[in-house]
């Protein structure tokens, strides 16, 4: 049911269904979304919005006794369950509603979704304006802060799933989403967390002068030449320059995200702690996504199998930051398909924030016999738990063999 309620009566757990008032009243880029915590509700309360609608189906209603917000306006349509007869309207059976861990998924889903046509404009503006609409990024790095607070695993691995014609934004917003977390979880401030967020959103930026990774070709099967590669920085970090609104921090991690710390990187071969935090951050994010992502000339490794390549480095990562990232994607993330002693495969589904090494998995293969079981949620952290898991040794292509894998959720 939609509801008109003042700003100063919403609560945490409430859905957003519209804002009442002009963008020019608010921060938000989106109009429907979930008030997970109290920062989201304090940018509500703090916005110079009057009032707006709520959908007692999708969040929690107004308290009992509170006062009287209104009815929605009249241009709603009234679904046939409330136009009923009162008896007709006591025997239907009340909406159900979504859980809170799918609730969690379907906004960071609508996160995703919308913030990679918001990427693909402020790229398109940054080239032909030479100007960024800092107001609107921060906006979306905030509402990506918020969904990582709110349920840390559903945004970092939704952003993973990628159209070919699209990879340069969606790798730039799932960059994004990594640093936001990675920011959280390294318990930095809240201005290092938007700086973090910013970053990841525009680390890339550079690649819209290369023809190559242009809109309308981003699904050439073509391996982008070394040459290519390396001057995306400078250009990035020369589009960036022209807006004197944007951070310096940004620019930093534009130019500087592929450094290595053991020197080897660049363009300007920084080793150690002359790489900014924020700029070996991003090496880390950056490299996960790229290899975990398939594209038109590669097939992307799992997402297991990456984190066991990059611990492996030699010289290539802060490797205190690579631990904390570990961390907070999870030894083996959302979404990793994993083989284990009982001869099964199973989805990882949860993690054991305790034990990032037993995580929580949904099996629905046997190995053994070749076809799909009855699905059934395993949390391989409980101590009579007799599945373990077996030691990865090779990237695996579970997107082309065939193998029914149900959903995360």
């Amino acid at each position: 049911m939609i509801k008109k309620v003042p700003v100063s009566q919403l609560c945490v757990g409430m859905y957003v269904h519209d804002l009442g008032g002009s963008f020019l009243d608010h921060s938000f880029w989106r109009s429907r979304f979930l008030i997970q915590n109290e920062r989201k509700l304090r940018r509500l309360q703090e916005s110079r919005l009057e009032w707006v609608l709520i959908d007692t189906d999708r969040g929690i209603d107004v308290p009992a006794g509170g006062p009287d917000t209104g009815a929605a306006p009249a241009a709603r349509p009234v679904p046939a369950e409330e136009s009923a007869p009162p008896s007709a309207r006591a025997a239907a059976p009340a909406p159900e509603r979504s859980s809170p861990e799918q609730q969690a998924f379907d906004d960071a889903k609508d996160i995703i979704e919308g913030s990679r046509e918001q990427v693909l404009q402020l790229f398109a503006d940054a080239e032909l304006e030479g100007k960024l609409d800092l107001r609107q990024i921060e906006g979306l790095v905030q509402d990506m802060a918020d969904s990582i607070d709110g349920h840390p695993d559903a945004l970092t691995s939704l952003a993973r799933i990628k159209r070919a014609d699209q990879y340069l934004y969606a790798h730039s917003v799932a960059v994004a989403a990594l640093m936001t977390s990675l920011a959280r979880t390294l318990d930095l401030s809240e201005d290092q967390v938007r700086l973090a967020g910013m970053s990841g959103l525009l680390h890339d930026i550079g690649k819209i002068r290369d023809p190559d990774e242009a809109p309308g070709k981003l699904g050439r099967p073509v391996v982008p030449p070394q040459e290519v590669l390396r001057k995306h920085p400078l250009s990035g970090a020369e589009v960036l320059r022209q807006d004197p609104g944007v951070p310096p921090e940004v620019i930093d991690v534009c130019l500087h995200h592929h450094e290595r710390v053991d020197g080897k990187g660049f363009p300007d071969g920084l080793a150690g702690d002359g790489i900014s935090l924020l700029a070996r951050m991003a090496a880390v994010c950056n490299y996960y996504d790229e290899v975990t992502s398939t594209r038109p000339f590669k097939k992307g490794w799992d997402p297991a199998f990456a984190l066991y390549k990059m611990m492996r480095s030699e010289g290539q990562f802060d490797m205190d930051v690579l631990g904390a990232f570990v961390r907070t994607v999870g030894r083996y993330p959302l979404g990793s398909i994993i083989s284990l002693t009982q001869g099964e495969l199973g989805l990882v589904v949860a993690q054991n924030p305790d034990a990032p090494e037993l995580p929580v998995v949904k099996i629905f293969y046997s190995i053994r016999w070749s076809h799909a079981i009855p699905e059934r949620r395993v949390n391989l952290a409980e101590p009579d738990c007799p599945s373990r898991i077996l030691p990865v040794a090779a990237p695996v292509d579970w997107a082309q063999s065939g193998l029914p894998v149900p959903p995360i959720v």
